[in-house]
């Protein structure tokens, strides 16, 4: 299975964390699925990894959060964003993550992002064959 973790998965799931999302990367990194990232989605989550309230609440240290971003590099397989249609997206800044999977031909993009499950974004993710799962969804799709 090919997965794209959204940057707001990837930012509950670092290397201290213990919830559903840090469990379902730990599934795709452990095991012979394949992490799909792209060098978007590794700044972006870098960026949002120091806001001052996700680094009090984290307890990561720069070198925690350079050694996860390095570690997500090293493991997965990094692509450039494929483009997508204009107006499919409410928020431009998701084109990158929604052109990840594209382009990684991914068959899961785990997100908790809202815009993302919009009808018109579920129907053209369906026509690529990749399901729009939260990280709750993508670990009930796996233990059945």
């Amino acid at each position: 299975m090919r997965v794209v973790f959204d940057t707001n998965v990837l930012a509950r799931a670092h290397q201290r964390a213990k919830g559903p999302a840090r469990r379902a990367v730990l599934h795709v990194t452990s095991g012979s699925d394949v992490l799909i990232l792209s060098p978007y989605i590794l700044a972006e989550l870098e960026r949002v990894l120091t806001y001052p309230r996700l680094l009090t609440r984290s307890g990561l240290s720069p070198s925690d959060i350079a050694e996860y971003l390095e570690n997500l590099a090293l493991i997965s397989c990094l692509v450039t964003p494929d483009s997508v249609p204009e107006n499919l997206l409410r928020d431009p800044t998701d084109a990158p993550i929604l052109g990840t999977a594209l382009a990684g031909r991914a068959d899961i993009l785990c997100t908790r992002d809202a815009d993302l499950f919009d009808e018109s974004v579920q129907r053209f993710c369906a026509a690529h064959k990749i399901r729009l799962l939260t990280d709750l969804q993508f670990l009930d799709a796996i233990n059945t």
